[in-house]
């Protein structure tokens, strides 16, 4: 989400960073799902304050940032779905590109080959290891810069980040492999430290998403989330509005760049 959008979240809840996922990708942490033709669709989650802000507030003012976005940029966001239960707010929305997911976030995400990659810049100066069978293994770049038949995915925020294709190489520094197609990304992780161990809560979501969030999304944006799947709120006079531009410290969500190289 643009970044006005994204820190609603977080005021509503007057704490942390966003942590989870929304209902219908039954992921518990949050996770942006990139597909191979480069759509995207991201689940974010944050405590919500049922005491203070109602579900339809949070549900106008989404609604409005979408709006306001497509119309001024002839985009495609949408808006899966938005729920809030036992003082949880989940959202999940689709993109028709990474592009347009970074233009709308203000969180960089870039999807294409290796050459595109360096084409746009991005020159892999990091450390790097190898993923074989689950396990990690420090790697010098020289062993897949040259692959032509290789995806890339370079993103710069906090959530998991998942893939359609199995990861064969990623970024060592806060990164920590969750199971073939999926990372954690956090300032306590290192690839090299780290093994998956089949407990981690994202994978019941990466497995209930392979044939929805990314699979559906083969066939082009438009298929991955249906029309049906929107949901619109009804705008009311009384409706409360949330001031992002006063002086008041608010927290930003902490942000790393990591590149997940796969087939």
């Amino acid at each position: 989400m643009n970044k006005k959008l994204s820190m609603l979240l977080p005021v509503i809840a007057t704490c942390g960073l966003l942590a989870g996922c929304g209902t219908d990708y039954y992921t518990k942490d949050s996770t942006v799902f990139v597909a191979k033709n480069g759509s995207v669709v991201s689940t974010d989650v944050e405590d919500f304050d049922t005491a203070t802000y109602k579900q339809d507030d949070l549900q106008s003012y989404v609604d409005k940032s979408i709006d306001d976005y497509n119309k001024k940029n002839d985009g495609s966001v949408k808006l899966k779905k938005l729920t809030v239960e036992k003082k949880k707010a989940s959202l999940t929305m689709s993109y028709a590109s990474t592009d347009e997911y970074t233009d709308f976030n203000g969180t960089k995400l870039f999807s294409g080959t290796i050459a595109e990659a360096l084409a746009a810049g991005y020159d892999f100066k990091t450390d790097f290891a190898a993923i074989d069978d689950g396990k990690a293994k420090k790697c010098e770049t020289s062993e897949f810069l040259d692959e032509n038949g290789y995806k890339v995915v370079i993103y710069e925020g906090s959530s998991n980040l998942h893939v359609k294709g199995k990861i064969l190489y990623a970024s060592v520094d806060n990164v920590k492999l969750v199971d073939d197609n999926t990372v954690a990304i956090g300032d306590k992780y290192s690839m090299l430290a780290s093994q998956p161990t089949g407990t981690e809560s994202v994978t019941e979501g990466t497995e209930a998403v392979k044939s929805d969030a990314t699979e559906g999304t083969e066939n082009g944006a438009d298929d991955s989330v249906s029309d049906d799947d929107i949901l619109n709120s009804v705008k009311e006079d009384n409706e409360v509005t949330f001031d992002f531009d006063s002086d008041e410290d608010n927290s930003v969500p902490v942000s790393y760049v990591t590149y997940v190289i796969y087939k």
